[in-house]
């Protein structure tokens, strides 16, 4: 990864780049909704996951050609910080609807973070940060000891479980039209 040191750069795609990202995303989430409408909600939320994770992909590469991002404190995998994108694009959609302004400094991210903490997007940046929805998509997609406990497994997933990743994944491609909660969304990320 080419860069300068304490920062986080990111290939800058063309605009029918990321469009082709974006059908991808849409693709994977239509074949989500197959599965879903099979009562396979297992494999239903790993696909809607992967789904999200392209969506992070463009909010990550539309931050990045902006301006470098700055390199994450913990070493996260791509999948986990594609994850992170989303929900920090999430949060910052409450957060401009609560204080309709941009949340760009410091002190205020870190009071909106703690003021949110209990919200819906507080919690799914949370299971996001802890790798918690990463663990849950692999739980739906693979059969491993090192993945699985005697509380996890794919038969678990709901009908209620997908159906949150759907409307994460829908309120995310909205959100990116906005430029005000696309900058409040990368100074959370960067947080």
């Amino acid at each position: 990864m080419a860069g300068l040191p304490g920062v986080l750069r990111y290939c800058s795609m063309d605009p029918n780049e990321r469009t082709a990202v974006i059908a991808n995303a849409a693709r994977l989430l239509q074949d989500s909704k197959l599965l879903f409408d099979h009562t396979r909600f297992a494999s239903a939320f790993a696909l809607a996951v992967l789904g999200v994770e392209e969506i992070g992909k463009v909010i990550l590469d539309i931050w990045g050609s902006a301006a470098p991002l700055s390199k994450p404190v913990a070493r996260r995998s791509a999948h986990i910080r594609k994850q992170a994108a989303v929900s920090s694009l999430l949060l910052a959609s409450v957060a401009v609807r609560e204080f309709s302004a941009e949340v760009d400094n410091e002190e205020l991210v870190h009071r909106v973070a703690e003021a949110f903490r209990l919200s819906r997007e507080g919690q799914f940046m949370s299971n996001v940060h802890v790798g918690a929805l990463d663990k849950a998509k692999q739980i739906g997609l693979y059969r491993d000891d090192w993945l699985t406990d005697a509380t996890l497994h794919a038969d678990q997933f709901t009908e209620a479980d997908v159906g949150a990743i759907f409307t994460i994944a829908r309120r995310a491609i909205e959100a990116v039209e906005d430029p005000l909660i696309m900058n409040t969304g990368r100074a959370i990320y960067e947080t």
